[in-house]
């Protein structure tokens, strides 16, 4: 199993330095960046490192708690993290493991193969984060021994969930068939499908926070007949029924688990396959080369189902938040939280945005396409939804103050600010088209530099006001899309 995961994972990555031609074309530096991400154990290494960081902050948090169940409910909620993660990872980088043909290589030779190996490859992202929840568990025996066990078992309880549905988008959404004379309607099944799965974690987000600020009813409810994760972390604070609940998490998963890698291998193994045909009449159409790859990628993105999952997760998760904020009474800080937060999540969409490609990335560079054209459609792509999603935001602030109109620009600008750093560091210095690295560690560094980027507006807005910050917005942004253009 580990030879074999090893070889997969060197493959990918592999795969993903021969789409970088800057770096393809040079074999000793192609060598030594392949040695270098190739290795499983140095990668794991270097993100686990980054994310053990955040990770004793948060266990900073649960020590200082001063009392147990309210470092129960402070644990409940970090371990979002290693579900949240695990869920993301694995919808969005199924899809693009295997439209890469990691597989490929090992099909001719005389060893047994199958959709385990997948899993494993892709429960390795999932390894940083699990990593990050040991500091707050360790912290829990401050309170209670078995809390600290127990806690472990739910951390590696809620990535395994998240793995889970993560298997369960690829195979509902992530691997249909394609073309037919219903094709347009089953893409918009499965759109409205992924918004309606995705749509679970508003109300999730939303029990979460009632349940953190009334904790002390609560609790002792949660921890008997608790159902749902996280909540149901709290009750290690009570063993005797923590443990029968983690067991019976494992009896359903365990079995569900099983059944989706059966599904999972049957698509490999068969791969896409177009359910009808019929003769349709030709039309061309001429675009300009940004507005053609960007349409095309939203076409692949409607396709890939799980890559649309991995755009608008992000968004979900901080959405709710942000609504909630602006619920009794909307004020303009508020709607400045909103925004950016909205911003701030927009950043992690570029992971999936830059895998619509995939395996067929050698198509595009076989055709007449300059990075500039290449990245200015990325950056539409990425700036769609959380463009969308702010002005929303504003336009329904709008009904209760016509003045809140003002705040479009901002709208518009901050998102814009964030997807230009986030393709601007991924880009830096690349003179060709390419597929960079997007791991957990950069994503995670990307989300830093991006914070510190609004926290500059943030902390003008709130200091100065409104007309001052549109201004830095806009230096800020020119400056970033002059860096993206060169």
């Amino acid at each position: 199993m580990r030879e074999i995961v090893g070889v997969l994972y060197r493959e990918l990555h592999y795969r993903r330095l021969k789409n970088n031609p800057q770096i393809a074309a040079d074999p000793k530096k192609f060598e030594e960046q392949l040695r270098r991400t190739g290795d499983v154990k140095r990668g794991l290494a270097v993100q686990s490192a980054i994310f053990l960081l955040f990770g004793l902050m948060m266990g900073a948090a649960v020590w200082e708690a001063g009392d147990g169940e309210k470092a129960a409910v402070l644990l409940a909620t970090y371990a979002l993290l290693p579900f949240v993660m695990a869920l993301y990872t694995t919808a969005v980088n199924s899809s693009y493991a295997v439209s890469m043909g990691i597989f490929e290589p090992l099909k001719p030779l005389p060893i047994k193969t199958g959709a385990k190996y997948l899993s494993a490859l892709l429960a390795l992202d999932n390894i940083p984060a699990i990593v990050a929840m040991i500091p707050p568990v360790i912290a829990m025996a401050r309170y209670s021994l078995p809390a600290v066990v127990l806690g472990l078992l739910w951390v590696f309880i809620g990535a395994f969930l998240g793995h889970v549905l993560g298997l369960a988008v690829f195979t509902l959404f992530g691997s249909s068939v394609v073309g037919g004379r219903f094709s347009k309607l089953r893409t918009l099944a499965r759109v409205i499908g992924v918004l309606l799965f995705i749509s679970l974690f508003y109300a999730l987000n939303y029990v979460q926070k009632y349940v953190s600020e009334h904790y002390e009813q609560l609790l002792p409810f949660f921890s008997r007949y608790s159902l749902a994760y996280p909540f149901s972390v709290a009750s290690i604070v009570e063993p005797l029924s923590s443990l029968p609940l983690a067991l019976a998490y494992l009896a359903v998963l365990v079995p569900a688990y099983y059944l989706l890698l059966g599904r999972v291998w049957k698509f490999i193994e068969a791969g896409s396959f177009t359910s009808s045909t019929r003769r349709v009449a030709f039309r061309s159409k001429v675009h300009h080369p940004v507005a053609a790859l960007f349409l095309k990628d939203l076409r692949i993105i409607a396709r890939k189902s799980a890559l649309l999952v991995g755009l608008l997760f992000p968004l979900f998760l901080v959405l709710p938040t942000a609504l909630s904020v602006l619920s009794g009474g909307i004020t303009p800080e508020k709607i400045e939280f909103a925004l950016l937060m909205v911003a701030w999540a927009a950043s992690v969409g570029v992971d999936a945005v830059l895998k619509t490609d995939g395996g067929d990335f050698d198509a595009l560079l076989a055709l007449p396409v300059a990075l500039r054209d290449f990245l200015w459609s990325k950056l539409l792509v990425m700036c769609l939804v959380p463009v969308l999603t702010s002005a929303g935001v504003v336009l329904l602030s709008a009904f209760y103050n016509p003045g809140f109109l003002a705040f479009i620009p901002a709208a518009l600008m901050l998102p814009l600010l964030t997807s230009s750093i986030s393709l601007s560091f991924f880009y830096h210095g690349e003179k060709v088209l390419s597929i960079p690295d997007t791991g957990s560690a950069e994503v995670l560094i990307l989300m830093i530099l991006n914070g510190f980027a609004l926290g500059a507006v943030a902390l003008v807005w709130y200091l100065v006001g409104y007309p001052p910050t549109l201004v830095l917005l806009t230096v800020l942004l020119v400056s970033v899309l002059w860096l993206l253009s060169r």
